[in-house]
């Protein structure tokens, strides 16, 4: 992050800080390495570490030294963990980066996240999920549609579980899994302006 990072602007440097950040601050709590995160990054450990470096001095993530090197992980005690977890959420999280991956699908209509992310984006309390469930709308195979679910996954480290249905399927209201889906919370991320829909709203196209 920039050199005013204890003021009231937040500011990422760049697409990998953001995505470093993504990855130890959203989901589960967990230390990670430095050359694993280079790993998951895609990019060289020489950077990975001075990213790091830089937002340990910031007091944004906390270094562990151990006998076979250093542990990173989120530091949560800092004032900045609740509305950098917020941003992150909305630039780097599961609904930019679901977006991007199953937005190039031919044939996807809608793209909503469901469960427990849903209910984060919807500011209901609960623990960081461990995955992503990700309903796909539209006329799209369900290999591409895993392969997309795979490249999210890569990024933003967690597991992605793409369900595929067609418009007719979803309008049908005899599938129980898909009723289930509709008494939850859903949060639309494709088409691109979100929209989040609780179990009072009226369900899409009815």
């Amino acid at each position: 992050m920039r050199s005013n990072l204890r003021g009231s602007a937040v500011d990422f440097r760049s697409r990998l800080q953001g995505e470093l950040l993504a990855r130890l601050l959203l989901g589960p709590a967990r230390e990670s390495s430095m050359l694993d995160l280079a790993v998951m990054l895609r990019t060289d450990l020489g950077t990975v570490v001075r990213e790091v470096e830089r937002l340990a001095r910031a007091e944004v993530l906390v270094l562990r030294h151990t006998e076979t090197g250093r542990l990173v992980s989120r530091n949560a005690a800092t004032p900045l963990y609740e509305p950098l977890v917020r941003l992150l959420m909305l630039t780097f999280g599961p609904s930019a980066v679901v977006a991007e991956e199953f937005g190039k699908l031919p044939g996807t209509e809608e793209v909503h996240l469901f469960g427990a992310w849903a209910d984060r984006y919807a500011q209901l309390p609960g623990p960081p999920p461990g995955d992503v469930e990700v309903l796909v709308i539209g006329y799209v195979q369900r290999e591409p549609a895993f392969d997309a679910a795979q490249e999210a996954t890569a990024r933003l480290g967690l597991p992605v579980h793409p369900v595929v249905r067609t418009p007719a399927q979803w309008a049908n209201d005899d599938d129980p899994f898909l009723r289930e889906i509709r008494a939850g919370g859903l949060v639309r991320v494709l088409p691109a302006y979100p929209v989040s829909r609780r179990p009072s709203d009226p369900r899409p196209g009815r």
